[in-house]
């Protein structure tokens, strides 16, 4: 993802130079970091869609993200997964190592996973970045714990 900075001149003001007492007219102007080339995402019309073409494991993948929170966190155990999603536990064990291996997820605690804000997320900017941050300290955590 990479981000564009919006330049809007705001207008002129009057300062005095505090060295030489010189009064000195400036431009005041606005920098906005933004967003830059994302797509936006319909999520419930794609799930709908790719539901009726889909397999279990695209359903469940969509299922995860309509159950994650704010902050990109999925706080369920896979059996809980495979009650509420009515997928089958095998189907969801299988799912959740191939999103884990493919950096959709990682594990941040027990039964707690975190999908990747680079790939999705939904908020501003600022939270975004807040979310990329515990995530990149999970997927440190995660790294440091399977390779002791």
């Amino acid at each position: 993802m990479n981000t564009r900075k919006k330049v809007k001149v705001i207008g002129a003001k009057t300062y005095i130079d505090h060295e030489t007492g010189e009064l000195q007219e400036m431009q005041i102007v606005s920098i906005e970091e933004r967003d830059a080339n994302f797509h936006k995402i319909w999520l419930s019309h794609v799930i709908q869609s790719l539901d009726i073409i889909g397999n279990q494991k695209i359903r469940l993948a969509f299922w995860l993200l309509d159950q994650m929170d704010s902050e990109n966190k999925i706080a369920m155990t896979q059996r809980q997964m495979a009650e509420g999603s009515s997928i089958s536990l095998f189907t969801v064990k299988h799912t959740i190592k191939a999103l884990l291996e493919s950096n959709f997820l990682v594990k941040h605690n027990i039964g707690v996973y975190k999908i990747n804000p680079d790939m999705i997320f939904k908020g501003s900017k600022d939270n975004r970045l807040n979310v990329m941050l515990s995530y990149t300290d999970s997927k440190i955590k995660t790294t440091r714990q399977s390779n002791p």
